[in-house]
């Protein structure tokens, strides 16, 4: 096993670093999401879990972004390399 100084790692290879330790956001999680069901569950989630304050989850579930949608199934890597 090699061990890297991750600051120098995160110098070396800048995008491949921000691929690897992003977090997913939940617009990653709508890219999932088959209905509006579906992303509502995704919203309320993450208000209890206090990721998003209610003022952004109550703007999220009147501005649903369904254009986004099946975009993805559970466990592409098609946008940010992720595993959902």
């Amino acid at each position: 096993m090699i061990e890297w100084d991750i600051d120098k790692f995160k110098r070396m290879f800048p995008n491949l670093y921000r691929e690897i330790f992003s977090v997913p956001t939940i617009y990653d999680h709508f890219e999932i999401c088959q209905n509006e069901k579906e992303a509502l569950e995704i919203i309320d989630y993450f208000e209890r879990k206090g990721e998003l304050s209610k003022e952004e989850a109550d703007y999220l579930r009147r501005n649903l972004p369904k254009h986004l949608f099946g975009k993805r199934k559970r466990g592409d890597f098609a946008r940010r390399g992720l595993v959902d």
